[in-house]
């Protein structure tokens, strides 16, 4: 079958690796929700982990069908045909799992942030899940670091080459683990994050005056946050800052965990 080059759809091509996943993601007697499960080979080892239900999220009609017919007498296996974007999810569902189109990655991990789930396993681009763990000062540090770290705590489980996929991408991959944290962040305090984060390796007292100045007296924020860059506060005190600037201003702290 043809794979579609705009769906992402690469296929981890190596059982070993399979079965790993399927074991790192310890679903035992749970509820799974596996995001594109294409032809069902992660499926099957997921199966033998036990779960207690697995639904299969499938956006191609395609692949679809042969789920239904390779699970037809299946019973733990509920497939669901539909973009998981925008596919309302099972409230009984506990573990997240799936080879996610890396195109999607940050749409979909933010999504999961805001559902009632134990944690999520998933393969990533290795490069974007790097980025998830970083710590400030390093190269790689920045918005997707500082909100990952906020709203989950990450751990990469294993790396995976480009060369066990088909076809073969251009980029080695990850498996990580994400245990939501039930932070959750009003949209003014992700926008502060995003335009401090587009100047990371400025001064704060200079991305204040030069963004932030119709709506913060730039010295009513306390001043050890002055000479500071975003690039070397840590999560945490990224929401001290947040903090700082909203009581100075006329941001909204509502739906806000974070104030």
């Amino acid at each position: 079958m043809k794979l579609i080059k705009k769906l992402g759809q690469n296929f981890l091509n190596n059982q070993e690796i399979l079965a790993r996943e399927a074991a790192a993601a310890g679903i035992r007697g749970k509820v799974v929700l596996e995001i594109g499960p294409g032809d069902g080979r992660l499926t099957k080892e997921l199966l033998k982990q036990e779960p207690k239900k697995i639904y299969a999220v499938e956006k191609d009609a395609r692949f679809a069908q042969i789920l239904r017919n390779e699970f037809n007498e299946e019973k733990k296996v509920v497939v669901i045909e539909g973009d998981f974007l925008k596919t309302k999810m099972p409230e009984d569902v506990e573990v997240v799992v799936g080879n996610i189109p890396y195109y999607l990655s940050s749409k979909i991990i933010f999504r999961l942030k805001d559902e009632n789930i134990e944690k999520a396993v998933l393969m990533v681009q290795k490069e974007f899940a790097e980025k998830m763990i970083a710590k400030p000062k390093e190269e790689n540090y920045g918005r997707l670091s500082v909100t990952s770290q906020i709203f989950f705590d990450i751990k990469i489980n294993f790396k995976v080459p480009a060369h066990y996929f088909v076809p073969r991408p251009k980029v080695d991959s990850a498996l990580i683990t994400l245990i939501p944290k039930g932070m959750r962040l009003s949209e003014s305090e992700e926008e502060i994050i995003r335009r401090l984060f587009q100047q990371k390796n400025k001064k704060i007292r200079n991305i204040l005056k030069s963004d932030f100045t119709a709506a913060v007296s730039i010295e009513s924020v306390l001043a050890e946050w002055q000479q500071k860059r975003p690039r070397e506060l840590s999560p945490n005190e990224v929401l001290q800052l947040i903090r700082e600037i909203k009581a100075h201003s006329g941001i909204s702290s509502e739906n806000s965990s974070a104030s």
